[in-house]
């Protein structure tokens, strides 16, 4: 049985510069039957000149150069790719045991975004801040870094090869999207902020610390509501 089915799968470039790169990411992900790609503040001439990338043109056809907010609004589980040392704290998934993770993680039906950074940098730390865990290639420690065209091609390979895992898939809930727990944070952290408290943390460093606990595990979407309500009542006491 596939993977995960391809329209469950989005695969999200950060500030990509390389025209070379985003092509062969949008032909690594045809060969494996994606085409949900997403670019967050990609270089614009790169972004252009990609366009015209043999082999993966219907993907870039389809690709949205857009924020990340709105690249990862509607996914239910949200990974970032790299070698595991900024992982801040998260789960670092090797790619082997990455079947096993999503059986454990993804329900059934739900939206997977992988997020990859920037040729140079790799994913930011504010860009980290939306993973729930971190998918490592196991590389050589020689030669740690991939080429993101390489990174995407293996990534894409993984996800569509047959589950090797004997875990049991979660069953088909409607988890909370990443927009919906960034709702509840930011009104959470209105609430606190009201209440004055934590007054010693500033906003942001209340919903980094928030976000980290949500990317702990799936949150239903009845759940995320009712916390959203909650604190959405607290913010607005007189």
């Amino acid at each position: 049985m596939t993977f995960v089915p391809p329209g469950d799968v989005r695969f999200v470039l950060a500030r990509a510069r390389n025209p070379n790169n985003i092509g062969a990411a949008a032909r690594a992900m045809a060969n494996f039957g994606r085409r949900d790609l997403f670019l967050v503040e990609p270089f614009a001439p790169a972004w252009e000149e990609s366009r015209a990338a043999v082999g993966g043109e219907d993907v870039l056809r389809r690709a949205r150069a857009t924020t990340m907010a709105a690249a990862l609004s509607d996914a239910q589980l949200v990974l970032g790719t790299g070698d595991g040392r900024r992982a801040r704290r998260r789960p670092v998934v090797a790619l082997p045991a990455l079947a096993d993770y999503l059986a454990r993680n993804l329900p059934a039906g739900g939206k997977l975004a992988v997020l990859f950074g920037s040729e140079k940098t790799g994913l930011s730390n504010a860009e980290l801040e939306h993973c729930r865990a971190v998918v490592r290639i196991p590389t050589s420690p020689a030669c740690p870094s991939m080429n993101l065209g390489q990174a995407a091609a293996v990534i894409a390979y993984e996800l569509s090869r047959d589950a090797a895992a004997e875990t049991a898939p979660l069953p088909r809930l409607p988890w909370a999207t990443a927009g919906q727990r960034e709702d509840l944070i930011e009104w959470a952290v209105r609430a606190m902020e009201r209440l004055e408290y934590s007054r010693q943390t500033s906003s942001s460093g209340k919903a980094e610390r928030l976000r980290r606990w949500l990317n702990r595990a799936p949150l239903a979407r009845q759940d995320a509501g009712l916390l959203r309500d909650f604190f959405k009542r607290a913010a607005s006491r007189p």
